[in-house]
């Protein structure tokens, strides 16, 4: 009986740890290398970290004319810059851009496992970073919760920015999700039972909507191109955040909105053509 005892909570540890492990949503930097080996005949490759004011953020950066403009995918929550790894060896859209995938705070090689709560300091944080950067032309794109925290960084700093492409984002405050789940889950006595990217997603995610309604007096600020993609059939970010973002958006040189009724959440991994499109449009 005993050893049986034994056996059971080997297995639970066992699993424990793999569930740790399969839910990084991260790819080493070798594995990354390996991922862009062929396109790096033909460009330059650049992977690492450089340091901000605050964080060192790490960076995949695919580099095809240093006189292109730069397009920067910033993830969701949970994720890492390895799930834009399609978009850095997309040769259509290396031909118009260069293209740099991050890990934002927290996630990927970027401080794993340090949650930053604040969209503010998020905003202030991957500023810093792009500046390490000579580039002169800048479009953001954002899926998810990226999507509230590119238009931050355009709020904040707007002649940095030459456009915004937010797919499925989380915008209005109105329509944030309120899961009930999450708060319990925060507290030391469960936390530790989450994946390290689930707890970081866990708490920025908690106080999601009183961060937008702090954006909420700042959208007049942006003032690029902006282009937003949203699904019908989204179940995590639902249809009607384009439509506060397109209301917001007053002073924004061109706004284009797409409304694709059978699509969901995750239009950069089912439809990732849409995003190249979107960003040759610009």
């Amino acid at each position: 009986m005993r050893l049986n005892k034994y056996i059971f909570s080997g297995v639970v540890v066992l699993l424990w740890v793999g569930c740790q492990s399969c839910f990084q949503f991260r790819f080493s930097d070798k594995k990354q290398r390996k991922e862009l080996a062929q396109i790096s005949k033909e460009y330059t490759v650049e992977i690492g970290e450089k340091v901000g004011e605050d964080r060192r953020i790490h960076y995949t950066l695919v580099r095809s004319d240093s006189l292109l403009p730069l397009a920067v995918f910033v993830h969701g929550s949970p994720g890492s810059s390895s799930n834009f790894m399609h978009f850095a060896k997309d040769t259509m859209l290396l031909r118009k851009y260069n293209v740099l995938l991050l890990d934002r705070p927290g996630y990927g090689y970027s401080g794993f496992g340090d949650a930053e709560e604040s969209m503010e300091n998020q905003s202030k944080i991957l500023r810093d970073f792009l500046k390490k950067f000579s580039f002169k032309t800048i479009v953001l794109v954002g899926h998810s919760l990226g999507g509230p925290i590119i238009c931050r960084m355009a709020m904040d700093e707007p002649q940095s920015f030459a456009g915004l492409l937010v797919v499925a984002g989380s915008l209005s405050p109105a329509l944030e999700p309120v899961e009930k789940w999450r708060k319990p889950m925060s507290s030391k006595a469960l936390r530790w039972l989450m994946p390290k990217s689930f707890r970081v997603s866990n708490d920025e995610i908690l106080p999601a909507k009183e961060e937008l309604q702090k954006m909420d007096s700042l959208w007049a600020n942006i003032t690029c191109s902006v282009q937003i993609i949203q699904g019908g059939k989204d179940g995590l970010v639902p249809a009607g955040n384009e439509d506060y973002a397109e209301q917001m958006l007053v002073n924004a040189s061109d706004v284009k909105v797409y409304r694709l009724p059978e699509e969901n959440h995750f239009i950069p991994f089912t439809q990732p053509q849409l995003l190249t499109e979107a960003l040759l449009r610009f």
